[in-house]
């Protein structure tokens, strides 16, 4: 079995220790079309990329997958680039982030299905690679009129091209079961979705019914333990769904990017002036350990950067 991935097709065999959602750059094509070298510059963002993903591969990072949809900035041509320079595997998404795009308000289901289908089953644009994953997003107003034609159309798809769904939720809000309603409607397989940024709340009652229905979830904040939940109750939650027997269903990232263009000033990125904080290998360096110390079995942490993302990503 293979994944798409932005160099070409990886055997399953060769994904190895997964970052499930990571972002190289989330920098908007008007924002750079606009305003230039004031908002980004393409090699400084690439150097910097290399420099911190060659970091999480001296760690035992062997693949990355790349969350960044159409209307975040997704670019192939940095993506390629970057694994090309580390020699990593990056596996790239389809679909749409969740602001209300007018670009989508007045299209139909069908016409949303039939753009993003087209660049999963022939590439995108003229670059020849397929997306080895789908993106979906809602955030505190839950599934808009328009987040509902997006969500269908992008279900419809990873039915099609038997892709998985990383869908973006915010889980204080508990709103997983109308998100696995909505797929589940268009045919999509529990197996397929993993309900994003789960590790935000500490209701594991919630948590706990979501995997009940089949679905994988994405312990993927561990980049902004200082915003919300921190590191420890994190784990503690990880922790407490091993011991309720879900371990086989969790994945780790940081949903991290190496340049995080939504707010801040580009001249303090460019400067290396902004605030130290987490990085691609806080995974290895704090969270493996502290689940180990945790209680956790290493064998099942293990599972939780390597096993787990290829039993997810191989969608059968």
């Amino acid at each position: 079995m293979t994944v798409h991935g932005v160099m070409g097709p990886i055997d399953v065999s060769e994904l190895g220790q997964t970052l499930i959602h990571e972002h190289v750059a989330t920098a908007d094509w008007s924002m750079r079309m606009a305003f230039g070298d004031q908002y980004y510059e393409h090699d400084v963002v690439l150097e910097k990329a290399v420099e911190q993903f060659n970091r999480a591969k001296a760690c035992g990072i062997r693949t990355v997958v790349d969350g960044t949809p159409v209307n975040m900035g997704r670019d192939i041509a940095l993506i390629r680039e970057v694994a090309e320079r580390t020699g990593l595997n990056f596996i790239v998404s389809s679909g749409f982030y969740y602001q209300d795009e007018v670009y989508l308000n007045w299209r139909t289901e069908d016409e949303i299905y039939a753009l993003i289908s087209g660049e999963c089953r022939d590439g995108i644009g003229k670059t020849g690679v397929r997306p080895g994953i789908m993106k979906t997003a809602c955030a505190d107003a839950g599934i808009t009129p328009i987040l509902d034609k997006v969500f269908r159309a992008i279900g419809r798809v990873a039915v099609e091209q038997r892709l998985p769904i990383f869908s973006h939720h915010h889980a204080h809000l508990g709103n997983g079961d109308e998100i696995m309603d909505l797929f589940e409607s268009v045919g999509v397989a529990p197996h397929q979705v993993v309900l994003g940024h789960s590790g935000d709340t500490d209701n594991t009652d919630y948590l706990e019914r979501m995997l009940e229905r089949g679905c994988y979830l994405g312990m993927d904040r561990f980049g902004y333990c200082d915003v919300g939940l921190g590191l420890k109750d994190r784990v503690r939650i990880i922790a407490e769904l091993c011991t309720r027997g879900y371990g086989d269903r969790l994945l780790l990232s940081h949903d991290l990017a190496a340049y995080f263009a939504v707010f801040g000033s580009w001249d303090d990125f460019k400067a290396d002036r902004l605030p130290v904080g987490a990085d691609f290998t806080f995974i290895h360096t704090e969270v493996l350990p502290a689940l180990e110390a945790a209680g956790v079995d290493p064998v099942q942490v293990a599972a939780m950067i390597e096993r787990n993302p290829i039993d997810f990503l191989d969608v059968r």
